[in-house]
């Protein structure tokens, strides 16, 4: 892999980013109805709502919104970021999770997507033709 990544495969990475989230949400929401309790605290609905605006943000290069895009990627970098890997890790530790493998994931999952988010934030990509 060659850094910088071009920009459409920054995007692919992204909504690799958002599946795996919408994929843990969705878990743990059926993990909720069936075990009587989530895997962590995240309010599920509210969470699949506004990892829907990410993806939704995910379109914006390929409508020729570059500069909206990276914008984008501000408050996502503030939500994933400092709620989704710094609270957790700081604040929330193993207390809101159902165990340290779910832990670790989750974690991992916004780790991985705000580390995504800041290459765009800063414009650490090539730009090419986005489809």
């Amino acid at each position: 892999m060659t850094f910088p990544l071009p920009l459409a495969k920054l995007l692919r990475l992204q909504w690799l980013f958002a599946a795996l989230a919408f994929g843990f949400l969705i878990a743990s929401g059926l993990t909720a109805l069936i075990a009587g309790a989530p895997l962590s605290a995240a309010p599920v609905a509210a969470s699949l709502v506004m990892f829907t605006l990410y993806a939704t943000s995910l379109k914006l290069p390929g409508m020729g919104r570059v500069g909206w895009y990276r914008l984008a990627m501000i408050p996502a970098i503030v939500v994933f970021g400092g709620g989704g890997v710094i609270a957790n890790v700081v604040q929330n530790g193993l207390d809101d999770y159902a165990s340290v493998p779910v832990f670790v994931v989750a974690v991992g999952i916004n780790l991985y997507g705000t580390i995504l988010n800041i290459i765009v934030a800063l414009g650490l990509y090539r730009t090419e033709d986005v489809a």
